[in-house]
């Protein structure tokens, strides 16, 4: 949980200083959601006049002289729209062949003195009738509603910095700048881009022109176009878009209806329009290129297109053309002209599809890192990994799916990458952490049981660690302990090799049998065999899986007897002594040097005495009584004992050991002959 806290507050802090690398990873994200919504159908309101290919092949390289472009004006104004917007640059005048033919040839006429006494034709008429600057002039004005666009260059610094401006504004832009403007937020956190020069169009035509709109443009640091500038600060005054003067007349707002909210966005009438401290706007692209109702500009020059498509719509004209316009990146394509991109930001002004995410997403980010960090760390060390994952999976996909509504339906942009990171790095790094240190865990657990239990306690164990109580406790277990007769004469009338070999094989056999029953090897004492049944995993059956164990140790005893007597070998036997009882059993030794897991207290010496006490009341197995009681829940005395048909325990005598004041009642083990064939069908128990 430590962990996972401090990464929680790791990428908390990071969220909060938002990196530029974090920025193009927010951007990504909202590319991402863009193209899970898929494309949609723009509003019908905007129509494009395109100068294609198809224009260029019919009609000549771009640009076409002014007098052509005015006969494309003339076509659209005749249409009916509400407002044109010309996406095209026009700051010098056009030099005229008729102009400069005309002149030079009256000026040869006058040389030659062709002229005589004649008095001199007017110039004006003449070139006025051949200047195509003029005749579009006159386009403009009779189709009374034109927006022309002028570009602006924006320094790299001069959105942080205030530099004077030495430039004197043009008288004819003071109309287009806004007039109503209003100070929401404070100078530090509200810092639109500032023009450090701009190109307007030719004063003629700009008189003629009901709107001006600048064309800047900033794309984000991956190249990708996703917001609108929509006021720059030029000198003392700011100037809207192209876009927001088309979508202005379009509405038929007067300037006086438009403010500029400085920090939050702009006021048109009564839509709001939401932006950034920078005044930009988030763009809500329909899709690919070419999405909005579009003509080629040759086929509207030549008379091919019915006028009704003009008609009540703002009309963009631009170049689309390879080679002849400004080609953009969107989320959806790389190949989308300017003029497709300013049709999208006003189609959006127009429907009020508003994307929005301002200085809020700041503490919501923030606050959804801390809410998805602080509840899964809290939650996932208590699961298990899979559970874990699921959690984890539900929230990842909640959120993104709940993002992701809001942004279809409501246009709210929630951050996802920082949320989406959280989520990720708490579940990977506390799911690491717990499967290392399980796996440590389990490594301890194996190392501490292999020798003394079966393997499949030792993988029970691993599945379940907390099942092995590493420390001391007290428990209720049954112990046995076994040793052979005579075995110190034994080893010292033979060689060590011979003693050595028949022990192991002794030893080994029984320690099969052992775990077979699922006991617990505690240690062997030289010939001694100690065992024991309750821990470390529960065993409420365990008096009786000790006596079946020692059942099985006789009858794996006599095999080897057998084998032995063929083997010319001597022949050993073994006392069995059984007692149940509260113990203190765990890891007992000196840490880090010596560790046992064994068993401590009277019962032990209990059982330890009734061993012995084999050797002289001819009895191969004893119980006390304490086992004796225990088994009488699961059978009475006389009757079989689980799965073994002919046992049957009776009371012997009782005895008073050395080292307990009170006696205790000695029970033995009665079977038959064929006990030896049997045991093997009753391992699985």
């Amino acid at each position: 949980m430590g962990l996972g806290v401090t990464i929680t507050l790791a990428l908390a802090g990071f969220s909060w200083l938002a990196p530029n690398f974090l920025v193009r990873l927010d951007n990504t994200a909202l590319d991402f959601q863009f193209r899970l919504r898929g494309e949609r159908i723009p509003g019908q309101e905007v129509g494009l006049v395109l100068v294609d290919e198809k224009s260029l092949k019919e009609i000549g390289r771009w640009p076409w002289p002014r007098d052509k472009q005015a006969m494309l004006v003339d076509e659209i104004a005749a249409g009916g729209p509400v407002v044109i917007g010309l996406d095209i640059i026009y700051a010098e005048p056009e030099q005229s062949t008729g102009v400069s033919s005309s002149m030079n040839r009256s000026a040869a006429e006058m040389s030659r003195g062709k002229l005589g006494s004649k008095p001199l034709p007017p110039l004006n008429p003449r070139v006025q009738a051949l200047d195509t600057d003029h005749r579009f002039v006159r386009s403009l004005s009779q189709a009374d509603r034109v927006v022309l666009a002028m570009p602006f260059f924006v320094s790299e610094t001069s959105s942080e910095e205030t530099t004077e401006n030495h430039h004197s504004t043009p008288e004819i832009l003071r109309r287009s700048e806004f007039m109503l403007m209003k100070q929401l937020k404070s100078d530090e956190a509200s810092r639109p881009y500032k023009a450090s020069g701009m190109l307007p169009p030719l004063d003629i035509l700009a008189q003629q022109a009901k709107g001006l709109g600048h064309v800047y443009r900033l794309p984000d640091h991956d190249g990708v176009t996703r917001r609108e500038v929509l006021a720059l600060h030029y000198g003392d005054a700011y100037y809207p878009s192209f876009a927001l003067e088309v979508a202005r007349l379009y509405l038929g707002h007067t300037k006086e209806k438009m403010a500029l909210l400085l920090g939050d966005g702009v006021r048109l009438g009564s839509t709001f329009i939401p932006t950034d401290q920078k005044l930009r706007m988030l763009i809500d692209y329909a899709g690919r290129e070419l999405r909005f109702p579009w003509v080629s500009a040759t086929d509207v020059f030549h008379h091919r297109i019915p006028r009704e498509f003009f008609r009540d719509k703002a009309v963009l004209v631009g170049t689309a053309a390879l080679g002849t316009y400004d080609q953009l990146s969107t989320p959806f394509s790389a190949n989308v002209s300017g003029v497709e991109k300013n049709a999208t930001v006003v189609e959006n002004i127009l429907h009020q599809r508003f994307l929005t995410s301002g200085l809020w997403s700041g503490p919501i980010e923030l606050g959804l890192v801390l809410l998805f960090g602080l509840v899964l760390t809290f939650i996932l060390p208590r699961v298990r990994a899979l559970y874990g994952a699921g959690v984890a999976t539900t929230a990842l996909i909640g959120y993104i799916g709940t993002a992701q509504t809001l942004f279809v339906v409501e246009g709210w942009c929630l951050p996802l990458v920082m949320p989406v990171l959280t989520i990720g790095s708490v579940f990977v790094v506390t799911t690491l952490l717990n499967f290392v240190l399980k796996e440590r865990q389990a490594r301890e657990i194996h190392s501490m049981f292999s020798s003394y239990v079966s393997p499949q306690i030792v993988q029970e164990l691993m599945k379940c660690p907390s099942k092995a109580t590493i420390g001391g406790q007290r428990k209720e277990l049954t112990m046995l302990f076994a040793d052979l007769v005579g075995f110190t004469t034994f080893s010292e009338r033979r060689p060590a090799e011979q003693v050595v070999e028949q022990l192991n094989e002794y030893l080994s056999s029984m320690t099969d049998v052992i775990f077979q029953w699922n006991g617990t090897l505690d240690k062997f004492v030289g010939d001694e065999i100690v065992v024991f049944w309750g821990a470390p995993l529960e065993q409420p059956d365990h008096a009786e899986l000790a006596v079946q164990c020692a059942l099985e140790m006789r009858a794996r005893l006599a095999e080897l007897q057998m084998r032995w007597k063929a083997q010319g070998k001597p022949i050993l036997e073994n006392g069995i002594g059984i007692n149940t009882g509260v113990v203190l059993v765990g890891n007992i030794g000196a840490e880090g040097k010596k560790m046992d897991y064994t068993m401590i207290g009277d019962h032990v010496n209990l059982a330890a005495r009734f061993q012995e006490l084999t050797r002289t009341v001819g009895h191969s197995i004893l119980l006390t009584e304490f086992t004796a009681s225990k088994l009488e829940s699961r059978i009475h005395l006389g009757k079989p004992l689980g799965h073994f048909q002919d046992i049957r325990l009776r009371k012997i005598q009782v005895v008073t050991v050395k080292g307990r004041q009170g006696a205790v009642g000695a029970y033995a083990v009665d079977q038959s002959e064929n006990m030896e064939h049997t045991s093997t069908q009753a391992r699985a128990s």
